[in-house]
């Protein structure tokens, strides 16, 4: 059972707010963050799997990952593999308190090609990280939701790594 709070919000047309409480330490959800043996484990939906991630956290580093999945349901029944490469360029890495960082999908995804910019706040109390992340901007609605199912169902992968470190396993 997830010790995390939700909080999403989607503050506009082209931004989306989510705030998350994890029950680890800050330290342990900056290097969950920015290291990418630990980013492989939760980075994606739960339909996908991270592959080739590699990620240089510091500014002007670049990340780029392939979401992988064997069996994505593409909501007729099919389920079909399939591969979504993105990535993008760090701007600002302010350990353990602050990483901002572009991302965009790659040419031919058949997804929204735009930049956005994600920027991610991290503030410890007691023992629990609040994480405030912020992205914009989103050209249409259903990009901007899309991108909130996504990465809601990855902070629910990244608070299970979170416990596991936390709790040894």
């Amino acid at each position: 059972m997830s010790t995390a709070t939700v909080s999403p919000t989607v503050r506009t047309r082209q931004e989306l707010e989510i705030t998350r409480v994890f029950d680890a330490p800050r330290e342990l959800v900056w290097k969950a963050w920015t290291n990418p043996d630990e980013m492989r484990q939760w980075f994606g939906p739960r339909d996908f799997v991270a592959r080739n991630l590699t990620a240089v956290a510091r500014p002007g580093g670049r990340w780029r990952n392939c979401l992988h999945s064997d069996g994505f349901d593409t909501g007729d029944g099919e389920k079909r593999r399939l591969d979504l490469w993105q990535g993008g360029e760090y701007l600002e890495v302010v350990e353990p308190v602050r990483l901002v960082f572009t991302f965009q999908w790659d040419e031919g995804s058949g997804l929204p090609e735009h930049e956005t910019v994600i920027t991610i706040t991290f503030e410890e109390n007691k023992g629990k990280t609040t994480m405030n992340f912020h992205q914009t901007f989103f050209v249409t609605e259903e990009d901007r939701d899309g991108h909130m199912k996504g990465w809601n169902s990855s902070f629910e992968k990244l608070d299970d790594l979170l416990r596991e470190v936390r709790d040894g396993r």
